[in-house]
């Protein structure tokens, strides 16, 4: 049993068309030729996005275990390695990543605990703000927000129910 082929629905005439997901380009509607943002790509920036902060945190943890032994932050950051690596392969598994709620969600909850984990404990507990994660954070969250406006924009409504009598 094969699945359906993801769908979008053009931004400016709103036709419905199979995406060439294929395509590292932006996708033109068969209709009115008005190019549509490749979803799966940016979708797939995110995961990236996720993947770097999961090397880049291991090289970190790495040093610390190193320094300071296993404590609880150590086990922390563990923790939200599982998160990122989950987001990561949700994203990738997913054949329409912009219409499937349970990966929208699972990316907002990553950044958000990447904000808390970074920016909010930090100046809690230290009373510093990290002035370089606050600028990497906001726009990462105005991209996040921006990709989350286009998939409502290009993700067509389901068919109503049919009722028969």
């Amino acid at each position: 049993m094969g699945q359906a082929s993801p769908t979008i629905k053009c931004r400016k005439c709103g036709a419905t068309f199979e995406p060439d997901m294929k395509s590292k380009e932006k996708w033109s509607c068969p209709s009115c030729q008005t190019k549509n943002p490749n979803l799966k790509r940016h979708y797939r920036s995110v995961a990236d996005l996720c993947i770097l902060g999961l090397v880049l945190g291991l090289i970190i943890v790495a040093v610390r275990i190193k320094d300071a032994g296993l404590n609880v932050p150590v086990l922390l950051f563990f923790a939200d390695s599982a998160l990122l690596l989950l987001t990561i392969v949700a994203v990738y598994r997913s054949r329409a990543p912009w219409a499937d709620s349970r990966v929208k969600l699972l990316i907002w909850i990553t950044f958000g605990v990447a904000l808390l984990g970074n920016v909010v404990v930090p100046l809690i507990l230290s009373g510093r703000l990290n002035l370089i994660a606050v600028i990497l954070y906001t726009v990462i969250f105005a991209y996040l927000l921006w990709l989350n406006a286009q998939a409502a924009k290009c993700t067509p409504s389901a068919d109503p129910p049919v009722v028969t009598k």
